[in-house]
């Protein structure tokens, strides 16, 4: 037996909301207006995407395109074009499920979702059908086999038509109870090594998740999920560690923060790509996965031209970060972010 075949090991990558503004698509339009080219904004992402990570993004936007006229705050809806670069960029799927998912109505989400499947790039969260709704999103890489789920707690200004609840994933339609027999019916019969849950939840521009977020990653812990991805809040919140009830260590990201928006505000423009270490020893039967080492790269979206930036670049360049409402020391926010998303992972490797 080779060693593949003893051990399976997967890096997954993982950012936070993509969530364009007018302000910033209308930076990346073509100076002939034929298209947009997001390539410039993104040049950072380029380096920290790598192609051996398996990569989620938080799509926080449909791209229905300019045939249902672009949008802005508070109904969303981005230029194609955006979903090709992601796929240029390595992302392996995206997550579609949130506040903003019906900005455009059934119409809207179903045109974005054709044109994710036209340009390849899966999803997860949101569907066309029933048929698509239980297809479940299974990647297999490096000997293991990764099942990704996703729900939010709300839709936002946008409903689900009655008898279409298969549209949007929400949370409370199934609750820990369902999201168990789910999560036991996935991996008894599908095998999979691997459970990805995606959860839109908590309070915007709140820095520490809420009582909810605890008690809702708590529930999605105990119901068997190995990773839990949260987005919602638009800043950076800490990780954490949490045991289950069975003794299993599952991985908690209450917010990975905006990765690349138009939001304005100083913690709203700081991001990260962050990555995290899944492995599974086989020749130990049911081994316990072992979910290790996460790293966050921090970042920031310039406003003069919302360009993706290493937040360390950022101290580098200037002493001073400019905002809205007055300048701000570059080396105290970096450092004062990086000792805030050790909160309760003192060793984690941030930077």
């Amino acid at each position: 037996m080779g060693d593949n075949l003893k051990k399976g090991k997967v890096t997954l990558g993982a950012t936070g909301d993509i969530l364009l503004h007018k302000r910033l698509y209308n930076k990346a339009l073509e100076s002939d207006n034929s298209g947009y080219n997001f390539g410039y904004m993104l040049e950072e992402a380029e380096k920290l995407f790598q192609e051996d990570h398996l990569i989620i993004v938080n799509l926080e936007t449909i791209i229905a395109g300019q045939e249902y006229g672009l949008g802005d705050f508070p109904r969303f809806n981005s230029p194609k074009e955006l979903g090709y670069k992601l796929k240029d960029l390595n992302v392996d799927i995206v997550n579609v499920a949130n506040n903003h998912t019906l900005d455009f109505g059934e119409e809207g989400l179903r045109k974005s979702l054709d044109n994710l499947n036209e340009i390849g790039l899966p999803y997860v969260g949101a569907y066309q059908s029933v048929e698509d709704q239980e297809t479940v999103r299974i990647f297999h890489k490096n000997g293991l086999k990764i099942c990704f789920l996703s729900y939010t707690v709300s839709t936002g200004l946008g409903k689900r038509p009655k008898g279409k609840e298969y549209l949007v994933n929400i949370y409370k339609d199934v609750g820990p109870k369902w999201l168990r027999l789910t999560i036991n019916k996935i991996r008894r019969e599908l095998n999979v090594d691997v459970v990805v849950v995606s959860i839109h939840y908590g309070r915007e521009y709140h820095m520490l998740p809420t009582s909810s977020q605890l008690e809702i990653s708590n529930d999605i812990a105990d119901a068997g999920a190995d990773i839990i991805l949260g987005h919602h809040p638009h800043v950076l919140q800490p990780p954490n560690f949490l045991i289950d009830s069975r003794g299993r260590e599952v991985f908690v990201a209450y917010s990975l923060g905006n990765f690349f928006t138009g939001q304005v505000g100083l913690y709203r423009q700081i991001g990260a790509y962050m990555t995290l270490d899944i492995e599974k020893d086989f020749t130990k039967g049911d081994s316990l996965l072992n979910t290790s080492n996460p790293k966050m790269k921090l970042t920031y979206v310039d406003q003069k031209d919302y360009k993706i930036k290493l937040l360390e670049d950022v101290v580098e360049e200037s002493d001073t970060i400019k905002t809205n409402v007055g300048e701000f020391s570059s080396n105290e926010v970096y450092l004062r972010m990086i000792n805030h998303m050790k909160y309760w992972l003192p060793d984690l490797e941030i930077s």
